[in-house]
């Protein structure tokens, strides 16, 4: 399974989480963007890579979303220092999201999933741990 997050970035604190989804490992990211039907008005939205996708940016344009990935370099081009540069600045936004991810792990031991059996249990199993991670970060920020 994978952990898709929409979250609200907090100043010296972990994002919290408004909207998460999860789907099948094999669910490429921007089909489970598009599942997760975002409206969300004038905003920036940091992604990586794989929601780069210039129809996705039109439809976010259109809401006044500005949807920023990192410039994907073209085969056997190095990347201009401008790209370069946006790529840093796209990434250090999206660092915090990042450590957000790390501390679910950390804390919950969502990976750990030995015991499951069903795919429901699954379901039950992250949504689960993802409650407790979603309370600790709102009760002991």
């Amino acid at each position: 399974m994978k952990i898709h997050v929409q979250a609200a970035r907090r100043v010296h604190l972990l994002p919290i989480p408004e909207r998460i989804c999860l789907t099948e490992a094999s669910c490429h990211d921007l089909n489970a963007l598009r599942q997760m039907n975002l409206h969300l008005g004038n905003c920036a939205l940091f992604a990586d890579k794989a929601y780069a996708c210039q129809e996705t940016e039109a439809d976010f344009n259109k809401v006044g979303t500005v949807l920023a990935t990192p410039s994907k370099k073209q085969k056997n081009q190095p990347l201009e220092h401008t790209d370069s540069l946006w790529s840093r600045f796209v990434s250090s936004m999206r660092q915090p999201i990042e450590s957000l991810f790390n501390w679910v792990i950390e804390k919950t031991g969502i990976q750990n999933a030995s015991k499951v059996r069903s795919t429901n249990g699954l379901f039950v199993h992250c949504y689960g741990k993802l409650a407790v991670a979603c309370l600790l970060l709102v009760f002991y920020p």
